[in-house]
């Protein structure tokens, strides 16, 4: 089974914010499985996801990414 939860920003793009990010993610056994990025017509935030094996890494990480005030959206199981 795989994990995910999602992380949600503001534009513009911060690629040293989402290095950062995806860096701690790694710790716990994560990775960056979908970037988007509304295009010039679109209102919305930029999305990171990303994908873990293990729901207890998940959880924790997402927590960790919480305290430093990211706003995350799960984990959630989903099917490959």
């Amino acid at each position: 089974m795989t994990f995910m939860f999602e992380v949600y920003y503001k534009p513009p793009p911060d690629p040293a914010r989402e290095s950062a990010l995806t860096q701690r993610v790694a710790a716990f056994g994560g990775h960056l499985d979908c970037r988007e990025v509304p295009d010039d017509r679109e209102i919305g935030g930029i999305c990171l996801t990303y994908e873990f094996d293990d729901e207890e890494l998940a959880s924790n990480a997402a927590s960790l990414l919480r305290g430093l005030g990211e706003h995350v959206e799960g984990p959630v199981d989903y099917a490959e």
